[in-house]
Parts: C-alpha cells; structure tokens; sequence
C-alpha cells in the first residue's frame, strides 16, 4: 500500500489536458489498497457542485472508477476550492480531510497543508481566509444561484490571479515569520517534515525549520507534474514531464 500526494492541478473545463492528465496519474500509478491525497487546488475555482456539468462528472467519473479498483481518494482544501465540503467531496468520490494532515512516514511523521497558511505577508488574504471559514458566510454564499456564484468565483480568481514567479515564492518561503510559522505548525502536531503545495515551487529543504526538520514543496502542474509517493520504507518526492507521460 502506498499514499501519494497531490496539489495545485488548477483543472478547469478549458483545460482538457490536465483533466486527462489527472486520469492517467490514477491508471498509471495507483493500484489496489493505494491512497491518493489531494493537497488542495483541484479546480482552478470552485463555487459548488454542478450536476450538469460535464466537467464535474468527468472529475467524478475518475476518481469513482479508481475507487472501483480500490484506491482511496481524499481531499484537502486549497485557497481556490476552499468551498469543497463533505457534500461536495462525497459527491466526486473523495473524502474531505483536515486543513492540517499528519501521516506517518520512514522519515518521521508528516504534516500535510495546502501551503496558504504560510502566506504571512498577506494580511488581506489571511482575512479573507478567516472569513472563508465562517459557516454563516459559507451558507450565505451557497445560497445565491449557481450562475451568481460563478460570476464572482471567476472575479475572485481573476483577482488573485497573477504571475508566479519562483524566485519571490522561494525568497517568501526563507522569510523569518515564515519559518516561525512552519516551527509552530510542526511543534503542535508533533511532526518533523511539512509537505506543502501553494507556491508552485517544487523541491526540498532539509532542516527548514531547524535541526531535523525538512520542507517538502509540490509544484504546480504544467509542464511537468510532481508528486509525493509514501512507503513503508519510502519518502519520495518526484517530478516528471508532463508531456512524455500524459
């Protein structure tokens, strides 16, 4: 039995290619007893299911047909599908899990986050991160029609979208309220190795947070897709191009 995580895919209906891609990663590496972890931005945006989508059922589709063969998926929250609930996650075939995941690894356990929680600069986001998880707000907001909540789903992103650029997401990660951060996070699960997407910025630090303690960052899928395979005896962290494999 083996767990892999996954993050940041950003799979939207104009984007075929990485659906299909995330089809493939469940025939071509997941197998029976298998777990796959989905640390947060699935979708590009979510603003709730949509039975008549065909996008959404195509999603479903491949996640119900890996649990046919027996492979578990669960899903973890990103700051682009925050909204994805237990309702929502039974529907796509996935179990909902925490914003903070500790799994046991041959390295020492893990803490599993979608990475936003690290975007201390940000004050603007992290209140409206706060806000996010109101259930008040989240009611309100799953109460407008279908068409209204993708209206301003897409001004949201639109907003937020912007041009990643690894060397200010890598100067980011250094930063010293960062590091405290990631200190604390780890100190109240008890963990060792923080394993995170968010950033876009793929690859590992070794005593990130101090003497011991590692940093384990998934990139974004686009040119190539990157992954973590956990064993028994086993904690890697992988990236291979997109185009050779999909």
């Amino acid at each position: 039995m083996a767990t892999f995580i996954i993050a940041d895919l950003h799979l939207s209906e104009n984007k075929p290619v990485l659906t299909n891609a995330f089809a493939n990663f469940y025939e071509k590496n997941l197998y029976l007893n298998d777990h796959l972890i989905i640390a947060g931005d699935l979708f590009d945006m979510f603003v709730g299911v949509d039975k008549n989508s065909r996008f959404h059922k195509r999603i479903r589709d491949i996640v119900l047909n890996a649990k046919k063969r027996g492979v578990t998926t669960y899903f973890q929250c990103g700051n682009r599908d925050f909204l994805m609930d237990q309702e929502a996650c039974k529907f796509f075939g996935m179990k909902l899990i925490g914003d903070f995941y500790a799994i046991p690894t041959v390295n020492g356990h893990a803490l599993l986050i979608h990475g936003d929680q690290l975007c201390m600069g940000d004050r603007s986001y992290q209140r409206f991160r706060a806000l996010s998880k109101s259930r008040l707000i989240r009611f309100i907001f799953m109460a407008l029609p279908l068409s209204w909540r993708k209206a301003i789903g897409k001004k949201i992103r639109n907003k937020s979208q912007y041009k990643n650029n690894e060397r200010d997401s890598d100067k980011h990660l250094q930063d010293e309220k960062v590091k405290k951060m990631g200190t604390a996070f780890l100190n109240n699960a008890k963990c060792n190795i923080l394993i995170h997407g968010h950033f876009h910025v793929f690859g590992g630090e070794n005593n990130a947070f101090g003497p011991g303690t590692h940093r384990i960052g998934l990139g974004i899928w686009r040119n190539n897709y990157s992954y973590v395979k956990v064993e028994r005896n086993e904690l890697r962290l992988v990236q291979r191009p997109m185009e050779k494999n999909f």
